[in-house]
């Protein structure tokens, strides 16, 4: 999905720049919402689905485990502007993938909670080190990475902060 996002966004970048009339700034939102279908919302109900029967298993399998469902950090700031450059989005589709992570996250704690299980939320943690914060203090490294991590993904940075509200999560429920 996020493949064709950026794919939208530069092809929304390079028609901003010569277009006279206004482009549609959120041409990933137009691909996956229409006619009041939500194609990405529709995915993240059936993974809703698939998680829920996995952790059934689990716990069907490992009645005393702890187990532990881990979110996803801030992929993407509150605020669109000039993340394009770093991410090939479109500034309306910033908003709209960030939005949908929230409710990706929501639907994993929702499961998680529903099956017994702890949510960990990287998130809260991550935001402001997101994919167009400056180099020194994203987790997330932008789509030409300048860190060993692939594009939209943490980098070590990102991965010690992850594993820091994984360690908080079990000491925790200890």
């Amino acid at each position: 999905m996020i493949t064709a996002c950026v794919k939208d966004g530069v092809r929304y970048q390079m028609e901003s720049r010569f277009a006279d009339d206004t482009v549609n700034d959120a041409p990933c939102r137009k691909r996956y919402v229409s006619d009041g279908t939500d194609q990405v919302e529709a995915r993240i109900s059936a993974a809703g689905g698939r998680l829920s029967a996995a952790l059934s298993d689990i716990r069907r399998r490992a009645p005393e485990a702890r187990v532990y469902v881990v979110g996803y950090p801030a992929i993407l700031p509150d605020d669109g502007r000039g993340c394009g450059r770093a991410t090939g989005l479109a500034p309306g589709d910033v908003s709209f993938l960030r939005e949908k992570e929230r409710q990706l996250n929501a639907m994993l704690r929702d499961r998680a909670k529903a099956a017994g299980a702890g949510y960990v939320d990287t998130y809260t943690p991550s935001v402001g080190c997101d994919a167009c914060a400056d180099e020194d203090v994203r987790w997330i490294e932008p789509l030409i990475p300048a860190a060993p991590a692939a594009s939209m993904h943490p980098n070590e940075r990102g991965e010690r902060g992850m594993a820091r509200a994984v360690l908080r999560a079990v000491r925790a429920a200890r």
